[in-house]
């Protein structure tokens, strides 16, 4: 049935155009758009312009389309030209300043909510801009009371009541966002939407059988509703039901090839399945439909280096992706996206020699040049080497003679560096519509990443999701100082990437990191910044390597940290305890047996001198070297976020926005 209602509304797509008069054409635009079929009600209000250009009511439409499709720039100007025809349609004037409100024009679209609020003082759709507007500066109390004021005013308001239902679950009330969807569900049972969001909620509240329930409801009553669909589709995935979740993808791509999100699902459900091959030609295709898809393209890689050869032709043309995509970077000086393509493309193809050079050359760049030459040692160890590589080998193993290693006779490859433990654990967000489980492949690059920095032990626990409990116990048995659990949240245009640290002994709460991103490269972006934010946040901790009188040799360097502003006081071995709750340090004023003064500094060591505290010199190697902050201004910007963002109060309300705007 859905199959030949699909493709009746292709005909008429195809048909209307050549038949049609101006207000066929229209109507049958605003039947689309009801069904939320954006593009091709775009499509018949455009047809419907190109036979009467001065078709008022095909502009708004235009302008609502658009709107929905938060292409704020393009509704505006069709919000504009209904303006000129219709001066006085306070319907138009709204949209308007709604649409002023997406392109971040605050203050103009109050004006205009205030002006119509000062004609017409009941009317909803002005005092829901309000609300929004609100909701945009993360005044969630005010926006309630705006909506609740509206809810006098029409009891049975469906948005006000859909509106406030949400608002109450981001505020921690769940019992008042309960009671709104009980009296939405009360007033408006025979509406899909209403069924879909208290669907929604349950599902965020863990409840999947509830929601699975309201969102079959929603499916019932209208059974062209996609976005109901794909959430039937997460929850059947979290519910471990992966045949069925695959039907429901396979369902959606029948429907619209051009889905990415049912592809993704598909290669889940297929790896679930043990059909590792037929996972990675689904996630193949996905990316094809959506090449710019950063999760798909972590998915199917991820899928790659579990099912084929290190050797691998597919693991080869996705590695050459990240090169391209590095060396772009690279031209643009861009250094820091570039390192993180070419670890991506070596993860993926370790044997691209191309990737392993250009990696090389930037730490070269930066002054790292014991490991640029490990690089290209590797190189040559697999016999792919050239007369460049060689000299450049051969010439910097001479200039490193004199290095702090060898002066020490260490190799840093065989010290234990790794002086704090982390737990990596993550949990799903079962209402996550667009890449369920993308917690898991966030936690995995995460742990990829962080291996490069050899401060920590990074142990990633990614079987399966975690609760809290559940983190605990694991971090606490296996003896972490810390435990963090990643959540993700998403929409069309934007990402949030939250780290919730906690300590290992004690189960307390130690920072949460929270990064926002939107537009291009959101998911790389925000995942760099995050581990930015852990490095920065976490205590730099070494031990003495080695010691010769005076001089001592110490396992940190410029690798690890940045040593401006940093002293470094000498602790007695196994006399370091984690702070019960925070991100710090405990030792007693007794176990500091001297300090460290800085001389020559290499990548992973550091070499000084050692200055004893009272008369005994007791410092001996695997004593610890802690850096503590001299400078106060430095002290506090080491902390300085950990809610990141361009404009952190509006992107945290970003995924709440995007909620209350999809309310019909």
């Amino acid at each position: 049935m859905r199959k030949n209602s699909l493709f009746s509304i292709f005909l008429l797509c195809v048909a209307l155009p050549l038949l049609a008069s101006p207000i066929q054409l229209f109507e049958k635009g605003k039947e689309l758009q009801y069904h939320e079929n954006w593009y091709g009600a775009i499509e018949l209000y455009q047809q419907a312009l190109k036979e009467n250009p001065a078709y008022n009511a095909v502009y708004r439409g235009l302008a609502e389309c658009f709107y929905a499709l938060g292409e704020y720039d393009q509704a505006i100007v069709y919000a504009e030209k209904a303006r000129r025809y219709s001066p006085q349609d306070v319907d138009i004037e709204n949209l308007y300043a709604f649409i002023l409100i997406g392109i971040g024009r605050i203050e103009d679209a109050q004006k205009i909510f205030s002006s119509v609020l000062n004609r017409y003082p009941n009317n909803l759709d002005a005092r829901f801009g309000m609300a929004e507007i609100e909701v945009t500066g993360g005044r969630l109390t005010n926006a309630s009371e705006l909506y609740t004021a509206a809810l006098r005013r029409q009891s049975e308001n469906r948005k006000a009541l859909l509106s406030l239902a949400l608002l109450s679950y981001e505020t921690g009330n769940n019992k008042a966002a309960q009671s709104y969807i009980s009296r939405a569900l009360q007033y408006h049972g025979d509406n899909a939407q209403v069924h879909y969001f208290a669907g929604y909620l349950s599902a965020l509240a863990g409840n999947l059988n509830e929601a699975e329930g309201r969102i079959r409801a929603a499916l019932t009553i209208d059974e062209d509703y996609d976005k109901a669909r794909a959430l039937l589709c997460s929850l059947l995935y979290s519910s471990g039901r992966y045949r069925e979740a695959m039907s429901v993808a396979d369902l959606r791509i029948a429907g619209d090839r051009k889905r990415a999100d049912a592809w993704y699902v598909k290669a889940l459900c297929l790896m679930k399945l043990a059909q590792k091959k037929q996972a990675f030609e689904a996630a193949q295709i996905g990316l094809s439909v959506d090449t710019e898809n950063e999760l798909m393209r972590t998915l199917l890689e991820d899928i790659a280096v579990q099912t084929f050869e290190f050797e691998d032709a597919q693991r080869k043309e996705l590695a050459g992706a990240h090169r391209i995509k590095g060396d772009a970077f690279l031209n643009r000086n861009m250094t820091d996206q570039a390192l993180y393509e070419y670890r991506r493309a070596l993860k993926v193809y370790p044997y691209d020699t191309d990737s392993r050079q250009a990696y090389s050359n930037i730490l070269m760049r930066q002054g790292f040049y014991e490991r640029a030459i490990q690089q290209l040692e590797f190189i040559q160890s697999i016999e792919k080497s050239t007369a460049r590589i060689n000299d450049t080998v051969e010439a910097y193993s001479k200039m490193l003679d004199h290095s702090v290693r060898n002066r020490w006779q260490i190799d840093p490859l065989y010290l234990n560096k790794a002086h704090l433990s982390i737990g990596l654990f993550y949990q799903v967000n079962a209402a996550n519509v667009f890449h369920p489980e993308a917690e898991k492949l966030t936690a995995a690059l995460i742990n990829d990443i962080l291996s490069y920095n050899r401060r920590f032990a990074v142990s990633a626990h990614l079987d399966s999701p975690s609760s809290y409990m559940e983190a605990f116990r694991q971090a606490r048995t296996a003896g972490n100082d810390y435990f963090g659990i990643i959540n993700l949240q998403e929409n069309e245009r934007d990402i949030q990437i939250t780290l919730d640290l906690y300590v290992g002994r004690t189960g307390s709460k130690a920072e949460t990191l929270t990064v926002y991103r939107s537009g291009n490269d959101r998911f790389g972006n925000a995942v760099r910044r995050i581990i930015g934010l852990f490095n920065q946040a976490m205590p730099v901790i070494g031990s003495i390597a080695g010691r010769s009188q005076a001089e001592a040799v110490i396992d940190i360097g410029s690798g690890d940290c940045d040593f401006t502003d940093y002293t470094i006081e000498i602790v007695k071995k196994g006399t370091l305890t984690i702070a019960n709750e925070g991100i710090g340090l405990l030792y007693n004023e007794k176990d500091v047996l001297g300090t460290f003064t800085i001389g020559r500094i290499s990548e992973d060591l550091t070499e000084g001198t050692l200055t004893r505290k009272g008369y005994y010199d007791r410092m001996t190697k695997g004593d610890m070297a802690v850096l503590i902050y001299t400078d106060p201004a430095k002290t506090g910007s080491k902390a300085e976020k950990t809610v990141d963002g361009t404009d952190p109060r509006g992107q945290q309300m970003s995924q709440l926005l995007s909620l209350l705007r999809s309310i019909r």
